[in-house]
């Protein structure tokens, strides 16, 4: 009967952890550079640079941007100017501060800047502070943002909760300014008050500091269901 050979299986995991944060770094990179190559040919296309430029195959000076497009920048011509949209809608935004989100990010920040404009800076506040966040967490936050109702599962849980009669002008302040923000169509509806509390308690828990302060509470066990759990400061 023929012995069969070992498994080292460390080895495989530590091979499968390279590959995978090769792979990470690589997409990361490439992320990075799309958002480099959309704001040169911006560029190109801004001062009609591809006229100063001779095409290898005839010799002759590029007489159109689509012409130099298929010729050099090897990418589709719906993908570049879906590149390009993103300089052209995000212009108050510095080359670097977009290179550094990647072309996905910004690519959904194009989308609320189509619609929504003034919650650009908000959503950008929130990246910065957050630039781990993950793109189908920034896709949800979107989609909120630009959805006339925000994002709604259709489910709701009802709280309780009290607060002193003389708290009661800050709550009202506090969702008023939210509103103000990211208008709802029923702001005092319970619904309504309800998309704006949740609201204002997502920009709360992204400040990095609250950040570090939920990690902290999750690793503790604070969210299991009547759980204990102590926080080792």
């Amino acid at each position: 009967m023929p012995t069969l050979a070992k498994v080292d299986a460390d080895k495989i995991r530590s091979e499968i952890q390279a590959i995978a944060g090769e792979l990470e770094r690589t997409r990361q990179e490439a992320e990075t550079k799309i958002v480099r190559l959309a704001n040169l040919v911006y560029e190109v296309q801004r001062h009609q640079l591809f006229r100063q430029w001779n095409d290898s195959s005839t010799g002759k000076p590029f007489t159109t941007f689509d012409t130099w497009i298929k010729a050099e920048v090897k990418q589709s011509k719906v993908q570049v100017y879906r590149l390009i949209g993103v300089r052209e809608h995000l212009k108050e935004i510095p080359d670097e501060t977009l290179e550094k989100l990647g072309n996905s990010k910004c690519f959904e920040l194009v989308r609320v800047a189509k619609s929504k404009p003034s919650f650009v800076p908000r959503l950008l506040k929130e990246l910065e502070k957050r630039p781990d966040m993950l793109l189908y967490e920034l896709q949800q936050r979107v989609t909120s943002m630009l959805s006339d109702d925000r994002y709604d599962s259709k489910e709701y849980v009802r709280l309780e909760f009290s607060v002193r009669a003389e708290d009661v002008p800050f709550i009202e302040k506090a969702l008023a300014v939210e509103n103000s923000i990211e208008p709802v169509n029923h702001p005092d509806s319970v619904t309504g008050r309800g998309i704006l509390l949740v609201a204002l308690a997502q920009e709360f828990i992204s400040d990095e500091t609250h950040q570090r302060r939920l990690k902290i509470l999750e690793e503790a066990g604070a969210f299991g269901k009547g759980s204990p759990f102590r926080i080792e400061e």
